[in-house]
């Protein structure tokens, strides 16, 4: 995804937490007067990407899966990671910088260190930014064509290394 629209993609997340929105129209409002320049496809594309429902004809947040039965920890670890990664962009030769909705960096973080990654280092989260130390620019490029895998197929999640 590019920058902007996980700006967008995280600012949409932060409106349906905070006010009740019911159709596309009000979204592409809420959107429009916070600055975005979006359209009524753009915003259905959004909504599609963030797996957003609706509750009594309010837009909300996907519900956190849990596990099913006959679903290992890493298949749910997997599901977390390409559920809440928003953006994932290197920064210098052995740093990775990953963008999640609000409040999910930490969750993103802990299901990075429990796949244990051959790449990783380890983690520092924060409300909805994860920073990725990873063994050197090698390193960072197969970690970050693993979280390609997850952004294109997130039905399938990539097994664990």
């Amino acid at each position: 995804m590019k920058n902007r629209r996980a700006l967008r993609l995280r600012k949409l997340l932060e409106l349906v937490s905070s006010r009740e929105l019911h159709t596309q129209d009000e979204v592409k409002d809420a959107l429009i007067a916070e600055g975005w320049q979006v359209t009524q496809s753009s915003v259905s594309r959004d909504i599609a990407a963030l797996h957003l429902s609706k509750e009594r004809g309010i837009y909300v947040r996907p519900v956190r899966r849990s596990p099913l039965p006959g679903q290992g920890q890493g298949q749910l670890l997997t599901a977390i990671l390409s559920e809440s990664i928003l953006d994932s962009a290197p920064a210098g030769d052995a740093l990775i910088v990953l963008h999640t909705p609000p409040g999910e960096a930490s969750r993103v973080g802990a299901a990075i260190d429990r796949l244990a990654f051959s790449e990783v280092v380890g983690t520092i989260a924060g409300d909805d930014t994860v920073f990725v130390a990873v063994q050197g620019s090698a390193a960072q490029k197969r970690f970050l064509a693993v979280l390609r895998k997850l952004e294109e197929d997130d039905d399938e999640p990539v097994p664990a290394p």
